[in-house]
């Protein structure tokens, strides 16, 4: 009877799986669809909301057949006590995206909280639970056989319940290291051709502040505090600063109007505001706040004293608007360094690695700021970005003797989780070569 009820409920949990995995699909088509542009922006946010759905429900069908079917099938006090947290780790999970976009708001909601961190669990035990499998075949394999080793009679017994004891374990781990407050790093670059002047200018870093569902004001009060102890000559925020619409988060970003730095505030797009559907939006808030958008744009910094002496600051947006926003979204390096010379010290805000790489590649650009990777956050959302970005954490020099430098980030995108990552505020010092 319990085998029927399993087999039952695994074919709903394909059929679900498949109905909802044709988004991925869909997401594509619409790009090529002759429809407003808002309407279309609406629509692949949506499809991609179903699409990161369909893998959750994939995962949910694997850890079911790996950890819940032996719980269920030898029931015991302990085995039905970690079946029942593995399904409201499933049920928590899976309404992690929607919970946390209706729930996002000035601080953050306990549902939020709680359905990220299970999303997050679901992640580590998803994790664990693929190398265990792995470990087991590899001894079958080998033929290794050990009166010591667990017979399948007993896999509810010692692997699952090692499964979950472990992924529990590096959860409360990364739930304590990601709630911490960010390092200050301190980071000297040099810059070609920089002028006297210019020698010990200073850039606060803040990439990745994701305020939303599990960030809110007060963790963002305490960036803003941090970062003014800092005296900075220019705070430069590079994308993913909000999960959620300027309605949602207006009173949460507030803090950023305390934000001083001698020759201002800046702001590029990540990829994030985009995912809010209301990036114009947000665009027009940060002006309200006294953050400068660099939408495609650069600014002259002029030395006080010497007014011919110049640094360019220059921005671009995060590249996937020009693929969810028709117009002129998305990076544009000709546009952002339209006008500026050779022999102007140039420093680029771009929010991701790759971006900032194309941006040396092809363009005079001195030092380049990024974010985007966290660092990694949680695994295995490092191999994620070690495959997809050039860059992954640190100071990089590049070919053309320009420096890259690639921020871990000032939060943590969902999961208030990170595991061998670190939240860090990068106080940059430009010096003359």
């Amino acid at each position: 009877m319990a085998s029927g009820r399993s087999s039952k409920f695994d074919k709903v949990l394909v059929v679900a799986g498949a109905i909802v995995s044709i988004n991925i699909v869909s997401i594509l088509g619409t790009s090529f669809l002759d429809l407003n542009e808002k309407t279309k922006y609406k629509l692949i946010l949506i499809q991609a909301l179903l699409a990161m759905q369909s893998i959750m429900f994939f995962t949910a069908r694997y850890l079911w057949l790996r950890l819940c079917l032996p719980l269920y099938n030898y029931p015991s006090l302990v085995n039905n006590v970690l079946f029942t947290f593995v399904i409201a780790v499933f049920i928590l999970s899976q309404g992690s995206l929607v919970l946390g976009t209706i729930f996002s708001g000035v601080e953050p909601h306990w549902i939020s909280l709680l359905s990220y961190s299970s999303l997050g669990l679901l992640m580590l035990l998803t994790t664990t639970t693929v190398i265990s499998d792995v470990l087991t075949w590899i001894s079958g394999v080998l033929n290794i056989r050990s009166g010591s080793f667990p017979s399948r009679v007993h896999y509810a017994k010692f692997q699952v319940i090692a499964i979950i004891l472990i992924s529990i374990t590096l959860a409360l781990l990364a739930l304590l290291n990601g709630l911490r407050e960010p390092l200050v790093k301190k980071v000297q670059i040099p810059i070609k051709h920089l002028p006297p002047e210019f020698n010990g200018f200073t850039i606060v870093h803040l990439p990745d502040l994701h305020v939303g569902p599990t960030v809110g004001r007060t963790m963002l009060e305490r960036v803003v505090r941090t970062t003014n102890q800092l005296n900075a000559d220019v705070v430069a925020i590079t994308g993913d600063l909000v999960d959620a619409t300027v309605y949602q988060l207006r009173q949460a970003v507030k803090p950023l109007l305390k934000l001083k730095a001698r020759y201002g505030v800046y702001f590029v797009t990540g990829n994030h505001e985009y995912y809010t559907g209301d990036v114009d939006g947000w665009l027009k808030e940060l002006e309200y706040l006294g953050v400068t958008p660099l939408h495609n744009s650069h600014v002259m910094l002029t030395h006080p004293s010497k007014p011919d002496t110049k640094l360019c600051l220059a921005g671009v947006d995060d590249v996937e608007g020009g693929f969810l926003r028709s117009g002129d979204h998305g990076s544009d390096f000709s546009k952002a360094l339209k006008g500026v010379t050779n022999s102007i010290p140039t420093v680029l805000l771009a929010h991701r690695p790759k971006v900032a790489k194309l941006a040396l590649d092809n363009y005079s650009v001195d030092l380049a700021l990024a974010g985007h990777t966290h660092g990694g956050q949680m695994f295995p959302i490092h191999l994620w970005h070690l495959v997809r970005e050039p860059y992954f954490a640190g100071l990089y020099q590049h070919k053309s003797g320009g420096n890259i430098y690639v921020s871990s980030g000032v939060h943590f995108w969902g999961m208030p989780m990170r595991l061998w990552s670190e939240s860090e505020i990068t106080h940059v010092t430009l010096t003359s070569t």
